[in-house]
């Protein structure tokens, strides 16, 4: 073997190299220090850990305080591991370095679960809500005992690729039987075996569920015999439903026993009910009582109906509709008695069920009549004339006589350009439904006559208020009925007194045309306003106090007029101021008068007024309408010595006592009220109301008219006061 001597050269030479390896070592290692606190200090983070599924951080996490971006992204789902990541920051190119980690545990939700014996569940199958950011195993840590009854835990453990683990609890439950049995609404039919068992068994045995059990709520036991083995259910039969029930109107003797039942005529319920009065009849009462019953079922279901009562000795009848009255004795069909009359008379023309009032033996009895009508209606018809382009109503071309209310259309309609004969059929039927027909010969001819203008009158107006040329104006054609109507004003200024011409015209369908000329008088007024406004607040201020409605002003006002304005038959038509004032100074005058005042004082508060003029052509009436929120209502403080009324706040039924009195149009008026005034009601919405309105609001289509019929020349300067008409057996109620 060679000797070999070691070189002393050679060692020093290996012992510098390795001083040297180590001096670079620890000065690359200074290096990387002192590069990453650099970097670090040039608010930059060289280091990133981040979470795997989370996708890639935000630049921030890298530049802290400072602008920066990536210069080549990272895939947006990076992998696990290391991964560098070049970005600009600071001016400059920078290195930095993402650690891509799966650190959490997979995370679920139990799911509880009640199956048969026959089932086999996986273990995913008793979890919801799986989350992770990788694969997951799922598997039981323990598999749980199915095929046998009863409940247990099964404990579901999860694993994902990086080793993170977790598991999940749930609850399960084995069963043969459903554990809440079965719920029927009573009435139902039987449910089937499979209702009561949770998968397909075949059962050996049941037990019978009867008609009984389903009619009747309750808990039922049910026995099955499943494998030989003997388990137990229940039926529970529940009524929600409460009862339908139908009630009847009851004609009872006095004298007979009468129990809640007696008046249902139908219960529709799938179990027993019962029945017992809310309200317990009066037998002493002969008048109609409303009886309320109640009818339980056997869940508690309740249902409430009313039903009427009368005790009484007669029967209910049935009447032929007619034109004629009632007698007593067709209401007391089969009753004996001395004496009989109805108490107040009643025609039955009209179809439905009525109450008559009968006095049988000096004692109030009261018969139900249901009035029929089964008689066709008799239709006569013939030869009518007519005009082109005018259709008739089929009406008005034949004769009806029925005792109920008919209606009429036409077969085929009419040719109504048609100027030869022509033969049409009517149909008419009556309120029952009968109908009958007949036929009618139309002959049409072109309309040649103009229409008819009435209202054209001499007209009085003061400098400051409005003209209102058209109102109680009328235009009336022989084909067309009422046509609108023109005026030409051009010739008159308002702002200045004199008279005036103006021309009112009217063109029917046919090109037929008709004007009149008349006469609008401006003036000033003739009474000092300051001075009558003067005269109604003293007249207020004493007949009114602050802590009064409207309403109780309003019938004030209606008792002082009413009490202070003595009738006479004169008064100045063209000066409704004139005319106040008068009624206050000297306390006379006629209608105009005491309505004149009536206004004055109703317009110093906040009601709303109408004038009204009675619909004549031969004499006029005045009086107003008055709304103080609840409607508009006739006020007439007139005291008139030819009726004994007092007309203040009334309806249009209470105003027919005098029909021909307080006649007017119905279609230029607002519509009046057909309840009766309530002072009660009236306080309830008089605050509400009166802030809604201001004081004085008066609508006066009639201002200023004379009451008199006009003179034919209608050049010639009005008088100052209208003809009198003094009221008479001709003209009742004038004024």
């Amino acid at each position: 073997m060679e000797n070999r001597q070691s070189d002393p050269n050679n060692a020093t030479s290996s012992l510098r190299r390795a001083a040297a390896g180590i001096i670079l070592l620890f000065a690359a290692g200074v290096f990387g220090v002192l590069t990453f606190f650099a970097i670090w200090y040039f608010g930059l983070k060289p280091i990133v850990v981040w979470e795997y599924g989370e996708g890639i951080p935000e630049i921030s996490e890298f530049a802290r305080n400072t602008a920066a971006s990536y210069i080549d992204p990272p895939a947006a789902r990076p992998q696990k591991g290391w991964h560098t990541i070049e970005i600009e920051a600071n001016g400059g190119r920078r290195t930095v370095w993402l650690y891509i980690c799966d650190t959490k545990a997979p995370t679920a939700l139990p799911v509880e679960k009640t199956i048969s014996t026959l089932v086999t569940l996986q273990p995913d199958e008793l979890i919801t809500n799986l989350k992770d950011a990788d694969r997951v195993k799922v598997l039981y840590e323990t598999t749980p005992p199915f095929g046998t009854v009863g409940d247990c835990e099964a404990t579901v453990l999860l694993e994902d690729a990086s080793g993170n683990r977790s598991s999940v609890t749930s609850l399960l439950h084995i069963r043969i039987l459903s554990e809440e049995g079965v719920t029927v609404e009573a009435g139902s039919d039987a449910p089937p075996a499979r209702a009561f068992l949770t998968d397909d068994y075949v059962p050996e045995q049941m037990t019978e569920i009867t008609d009984g059990m389903l009619h009747t709520p309750g808990t039922y036991p049910i026995g099955f015999t499943i494998d030989g083995e003997h388990v137990t259910s229940s039926l529970t039969v529940v009524d929600t439903v409460a009862p339908v029930v139908r009630a009847q109107t009851l004609f009872w003797e006095p004298e007979e026993p009468l129990t809640a039942k007696d008046f249902l005529i139908e219960i529709d319920d799938e179990t027993e009910t019962t029945a017992a009065f809310l309200t317990e009849p009066d037998k002493t009462d002969r008048n109609f009582q409303s009886v309320s019953i109640r009818v339980t079922d056997a869940g508690g279901n309740e249902t409430d109906v009313s039903a009427g009562l009368l005790f009484t000795h007669t029967q209910p009848i049935v009447i032929e509709a007619r034109k004629t009255k009632l007698t007593a004795a067709e209401c007391l069909e089969g009753v004996e008695y001395d004496d009989a009359v109805l108490i107040k008379d009643f025609i039955p023309d009209e179809i439905g069920m009525y109450a008559v009032s009968v006095q049988v033996d000096g004692k109030p009895e009261l018969a139900l009549v249901e009035v029929r009508d089964t008689t066709p209606p008799l239709v006569t018809g013939g030869t009518v004339k007519g005009y082109l382009q005018h259709s008739l109503a089929p009406k008005s071309i034949c004769t009806i006589e029925d005792a109920t209310e008919t209606s009429a259309v036409y077969a085929e309609e009419p040719d109504w350009t048609n100027p030869d004969p022509q033969e049409v059929t009517i149909l008419v039927t009556d309120a029952a439904g009968n109908e009958s027909g007949t036929t009618v010969q139309i002959i049409l001819a072109p309309d040649t006559t103009p229409p008819e203008l009435y209202g054209i009158k001499t007209r009085y107006y003061y400098l400051d208020e409005a003209i209102t040329y058209l109102e109680g104006v009328a235009a009336i054609d022989n084909a067309d009925g009422e046509l609108p109507v023109s005026v030409d004003t051009s010739s008159v200024n308002p702002n200045k007194t004199g008279y005036y011409s103006v021309v009112y015209s009217a063109t029917d369908a046919a090109g037929n045309s008709t004007s009149k000329r008349a006469t609008i008088w401006i003036k000033k007024s003739k009474v000092n306003t300051d001075k009558l406004d003067k005269y109604v607040q003293r007249i207020m201020a004493d007949i009114t106090t602050e802590d009064m409605t409207l309403a109780d002003k309003v019938f004030a006002i209606y008792d002082y007029v009413f009490t202070h304005v003595r009738y006479t038959s004169r008064s100045d038509k063209t000066d409704w101021r004139k005319e106040a004032l008068r009624g206050i100074q000297k306390g006379k005058g006629d209608c105009y008068t005491s309505n004149s005042l009536a206004r004055a004082l109703l317009e110093s508060t906040e009601a709303e007024i109408f004038i009204m003029q009675r619909k004549s052509f031969n004499t006029h009436h005045y009086w107003l309408l008055v709304n103080i929120g609840t409607g508009w209502y006739h006020f007439d403080a007139t005291n008139s010595r030819e009726h004994g009324y007092k007309c203040c706040m009334w309806t249009d039924a209470q105003c027919s006592v005098m029909k021909r009195f307080w006649g007017y149009d119905v279609h230029a008026t607002p519509p009046v009220a057909t309840e009766r005034f309530d002072k009660a009601k009236a306080a309830a919405v008089e605050a509400d109301w009166v802030t809604q309105h201001s004081t004085g609001n008066t609508i006066d289509p009639y201002d200023d008219e004379l009451l008199a019929a006009e003179t034919e020349n209608t050049n010639a300067a009005p008088g100052e006061n209208g003809t009198e008409i003094q009221a008479n057996e001709n003209n009742p109620g004038v004024s």
